[in-house]
């Protein structure tokens, strides 16, 4: 049973013939205590979810302090429970669906399930209690779990996520249908005020004829507006969804894949669905809407003036005509354009991550003219793209204006020849311009259709990329309780044209062996520390913790038993209490001054103003000394207890006093864990029980120099061996 089931336990009371039950919750530390909170933990329990409380704890919204009911539904469909929401009525409870989160207007939130017996409980989120409830008299909304659905292989991402748009789709059209005949009242009024009151000469008409097209316009703006209401919800969920969803997609890459991208590509990434959005959301979405109720206008059109209904078909084939000429054209602009924005804002990124080298080589105004030229090359591709847009714009005007023309001409030559009234020759032209006026809209957006199509391709082609957490792979087996790590024939190289980081690299460490990796600056230490964590894959040989091939655990179950203290620490935007817990989530308080006072910073963090609920991150970690923060992240690592750790030149720079503390962190985990460390420093060096050199894609066993140390307690010293690649002499 799991952290999460073991808080929960469900004690029978109650008279005979009536099943009753209580749900006691225990929140797991760390976990922020809501009503919601509460229902979340205890619904997580109702479906036998197999993890634990860092899992939870994971999924919930950084640096949030009381999530919202988005939030929770967002942690369900993270842990594999998607929710579908759905309205209760009094008496319409069906017990079948449950469990489900329940939502009542000014109550806490609650949780329905059902007991042994089959009958219907209800969880408290408020109280924290369970008891009996008469199903009949329940109303609110619900929140339903629902199996994920398995992806099609033959459907795009986008395309799968559209289709949970599909059930909006019938009540959008329903309004534009109302939207379309409420706006046939203006033109109808006009022809009936000039035929009725100004040709025949009936004034008492028009009082009644005014309230008539007064009720349709109103009515018109209102459902408009309804309409555009529902249209932006759309988008607020395409945001929420879309966003989160390719972000999260960034995070589960392998990281050299991410890495190799770089910050500005990942970015652009995320901007693309900005144009995605637009086209389904904007003005072609409501042209969209709009073209089924065109037939009903061109009716009309044919009933009050014959031939006159043919003019938006013609202008409708003209502008198709137009898009299919100008397409190639455009896209190329587009493409020119975007390539050049990428080129600069890519630019713009690694020049302000390096200003601070920039400005003490001297060397800003240089590449600010390098920026200025990017940028210049930009704005001309851009400035094309635009020209052309106009150009294309200006011959849709041209069409829409010949358009109105051509039907003027032959109302004009009907209302001669005694076809068609003045009146009706008025409401027409209004007509035409109604049907013109969304239909170049479309066109426009269609111009940009090369673009949305690149972005499309692009998220498509990115959310179908294979994760280092592929779905068959989750889970296979526990992490690992010992250190041992074996390295057999490993070799990886960055790219397939770039010289290998390592070739055929092999050594084993023993459990509680404390080595120090040496070698020259990129060489690949650092790349074999991230092999260990699983953040590397190797193209060749196999990496084993414990037995195991890295590849068969679960990335997130294998990082919990490797801790790792980066060179360059990293901070997030949070208090100092949450970045500790980052590696940890359900950690105590307590837990969290034991780890810092191991890494001798505890002191630094209670100087701060609020202590461990400091708030760091942009200006606010800059004050911080470097020092601080290193041993910040090496508390973090200490926090996991793993049987693995990994420091890759953590004390690089600093003063002999966070050394000397890293020192003492290194002789108190030392035959507790097995210790990788990349270093320099020969103090650190002396520390080692073995030394492992890294040169030229090979890794070598170097002679300490003097006695090995042994920690207290530990196994014998086992000597592994340290392979070599066949021709090459040991």
């Amino acid at each position: 049973m799991n952290a999460v089931s073991q808080a929960i336990s469900v004690a029978p009371q109650g008279s005979a013939g009536a099943a009753e039950a209580g749900l006691l919750l225990v929140h797991p530390p760390g976990l922020p205590e809501s009503d919601l909170t509460r229902c979340l933990a205890a619904l997580l329990a109702v479906l036998h979810w197999t993890g634990g409380p860092d899992d939870l704890l994971g999924a919930l919204p950084h640096a949030e302090p009381r999530p919202d009911l988005t939030d929770i539904r967002n942690t369900l469909a993270a842990l594999g429970f998607p929710t579908r929401p759905a309205r209760l009525r009094r008496g319409r409870l069906d017990p079948r669906l449950l469990p489900a989160l329940l939502i009542r207007r000014n109550q806490p939130a609650a949780l329905l399930y059902r007991g042994a017996a089959g009958e219907v409980l209800l969880f408290d989120g408020g109280t924290g209690e369970a008891r009996p409830c008469a199903a009949e008299r329940l109303a609110g909304r619900l929140y339903l779990p629902v199996p994920a659905e398995a992806p099609n292989p033959r459907e795009s991402w986008l395309g799968t996520l559209a289709r949970r748009f599909l059930p909006e789709l019938p009540l959008l059209l329903g309004i534009s249908a109302l939207v379309a005949v409420l706006g046939l009242a203006m033109s109808v009024f006009t022809m009936l005020v000039f035929d009725l009151v100004v040709t025949s000469r009936r004034p008492e008409v028009l009082t009644l004829l005014v309230l008539g097209a007064l009720t349709g316009l109103l009515g018109e703006v209102g459902f408009r507006a309804l309409r555009q209401r529902a249209l932006a919800r759309i988008g607020e969920r395409l945001d929420r969804l879309v966003s989160t969803a390719v972000f999260s997609q960034i995070m589960v890459l392998p990281a050299a894949l991410v890495e190799r991208a770089g910050t500005a590509a990942q970015v652009s990434r995320l901007r693309d669905f900005a144009a995605i959005r637009d086209v389904l959301t904007g003005s072609f979405a409501l042209a969209l809407l709009d073209l089924p109720c065109t037939l009903l206008v061109l009716a009309l059109l044919l009933l009050l003036g014959g031939w006159i209904a043919v003019v938006p078909v013609v202008a409708a084939l003209a502008f198709g005509l137009l898009f299919l000429g100008s397409r190639g054209a455009v896209r190329r602009a587009v493409n020119a354009a975007a390539q050049a924005g990428q080129a600069r804002d890519v630019l713009g990124i690694e020049l302000l991550d390096a200003h601070r080298s920039l400005k003490l080589a001297g060397a800003e105004g240089r590449w600010a003219e390098a920026y200025a030229a990017a940028a210049a090359r930009a704005a001309l591709a851009s400035a094309r793209a635009a020209a052309l847009s106009s150009r294309v714009t200006a011959v849709a005007q041209a069409i829409v204006t010949l358009s109105g023309l051509s039907a003027m001409s032959l109302g004009v030559i009907a209302v001669l020849a005694g076809g068609m009234t003045a009146g009706a020759l008025i409401a027409g032209m209004m007509l035409i311009w109604r049907v013109l006026a969304p239909m170049q809209a479309a066109f426009l957006m269609l111009s940009r259709w090369e673009q949305t199509r690149a972005s499309i391709r692009q998220v498509d082609g990115m959310m179908g990329l294979e994760s280092e957490r592929p779905v068959v792979a989750r889970r296979r087996i526990a992490a690992p309780e010992h250190g041992d790590i074996v390295f057999q024939r490993v070799s990886l190289r960055y790219l397939p044209t770039a010289e290998p980081v390592l070739a055929g690299a092999s050594f084993a460490v023993r459990h509680g062996e404390l080595v120090a990796v040496t070698g020259p600056g990129g060489s690949g230490k650092s790349t074999l520390l991230r092999l260990v964590a699983g953040l590397y894959r190797p193209q060749g040989g196999v990496v084993r913790i414990g037995g195991h091939d890295v590849r068969a655990f679960d990335p997130a179950v294998l990082r919990r038993a490797v801790a790792y203290v980066p060179q360059s620490p990293d901070i997030l935007y949070g208090t100092v209490a949450q970045n500790l817990r980052l590696g940890a989530p359900s950690a105590t308080d307590e837990e969290l001054r034991r780890a810092c006072t191991a890494a001798h910073v505890l002191q630094a963090v209670e100087a701060l103003p609020e202590g461990m609920a400091t708030r760091l991150g942009d200006n606010a970690t800059a004050g911080l000394p470097r020092s601080v923060l290193v041993r910040l992240c090496l508390a973090r690592a200490l926090l996991r207890d793993a049987p693995v750790l990994l420091l890759d030149e953590p004390v690089a720079g600093l003063d002999d006093d966070c050394a000397e503390a890293f020192a003492a962190v290194i002789a108190e985990r030392r035959g507790r864990s097995t210790i990788l460390m990349t270093t320099h420093r020969p103090s650190h060096v002396r520390l080692a029980d073995r030394i492992l050199r890294v040169a030229d894609g090979l890794v070598e066993e170097v002679p300490p120099g003097g006695a090995q140390r042994q920690a207290p307690g530990a196994a014998p010293l086992l000597r592994m061996p340290v392979f070599q690649p066949p021709g090459r002499p040991a």
